[in-house]
């Protein structure tokens, strides 16, 4: 089993990013895709089974989903990524600068990552990668 966290370059990260997004994409739809199906609510026919039947198709179908859902996560997060918010699309990539733990950060409909924060400053305190006086520690080494 790989080592937790995974640390990335900018580089690395970044040429990651494009089949990253395109797991994220499919995941945001299936999540918006669950919550949908899961405010339905199907009535009950006691006289007939007909209900009891759309109550088990209907709950076939938020299984898959959520199977679906779980299974692109669960290769997201495989790769080393971390999940901060699947309905924004948010994800950390843990890197190293200065001998400290740093998180790249993208969410969805950023053309590439730009931004990096610290553990403890989470999303709120984001600052431009081009602050970054030195390159990103490459701990592959």
């Amino acid at each position: 089993m790989e080592e937790y966290p995974k640390y990335f370059t900018l580089d690395e990260a970044r040429e990651l990013l494009p089949e990253i997004n395109k797991k994220l994409e499919r995941a945001i739809r299936l999540n918006k895709s669950l919550k949908l199906l899961q405010s339905i609510r199907i009535a009950q026919d006691d006289d007939t089974n007909i209900g009891n039947l759309a109550l088990l198709e209907h709950s076939m179908k938020q299984h898959r989903i959520a199977y679906l859902l779980f299974k692109e996560l669960f290769e997201i997060t495989k790769k080393g990524v971390v999940i901060k918010d699947i309905e924004s699309g948010l994800i950390d990539f843990y890197s190293k600068y200065e001998g400290k733990d740093i998180l790249l950060c993208w969410r969805a409909g950023e053309n590439t990552i730009n931004y990096w924060h610290e553990p403890e400053t989470g999303f709120e305190g984001r600052k431009p990668v081009s602050l970054l006086d030195e390159e990103i520690e490459d701990t592959n080494d």
